[in-house]
């Protein structure tokens, strides 16, 4: 099932009223670390393995909207998902092509692991959310945890410690959940 906004997808399991998965139902058990007031941006800057996408942010001109008050959801891939990652451009080329691969880690509006979970229940085990890029990222409910994959068919799954902060949630991800460009 397709669900066009994250809204839309938080309201169908809503008023479904399935209750989400608590730990261990889908057969992992995903850290979850009590809310923070910090924003995005500072809990991105500041977890460990995650030094990559905290450059990579604040390169492309990313970090000071984890900064505002608007509410986001980042699927932030780690240092050794980025290592695994090639990009093979250069210039501004490669500034706009990682501003791309990052866009499609964020979903508007701030998620939970239980509403991800509650969405997908709600939905037959599968559901889809659309990014700020032009895609959209699919979870499925799998027993060894949750399977996030892009449009293109790149697939991750929760690698670390999930976080919530004053705007949005914070996901470490085992992969980039985007298909390097082929080389020209």
């Amino acid at each position: 099932m397709k669900f066009p906004n994250t809204l839309t997808a938080l309201a169908a399991a809503t008023f479904v009223l399935l209750p989400a998965c608590s730990e261990g139902e889908t057969g992992s058990e995903v850290p979850v670390e009590e809310s923070s007031t910090a924003t995005l941006a500072t809990l991105v800057g500041d977890a460990d393995g995650l030094s990559t996408l905290s450059d990579l942010l604040s390169d492309a001109g990313l970090q000071a909207m984890f900064d505002g008050s608007v509410p986001y959801t980042l699927f932030a891939p780690t240092d050794e998902a980025f290592a695994q990652f090639d990009l093979p451009l250069q210039g501004d080329d490669l500034r706009a092509a990682r501003v791309a691969v990052i866009r499609e880690h964020i979903v508007p509006g701030y998620l939970t692991l239980e509403d991800i979970t509650a969405a997908a229940e709600a939905a037959g085990g599968s559901v889809e959310m659309s990014t700020m890029g032009s895609g959209t990222l699919t979870f499925t409910l799998e027993d060894d945890g949750i399977l996030i994959a892009s449009a293109d068919g790149a697939r991750a799954r929760v690698d670390g410690t999930v976080m919530t902060g004053a705007n949005g949630s914070l996901f470490p991800v085992d992969a980039v959940l985007k298909s390097a460009p082929a080389p020209e």
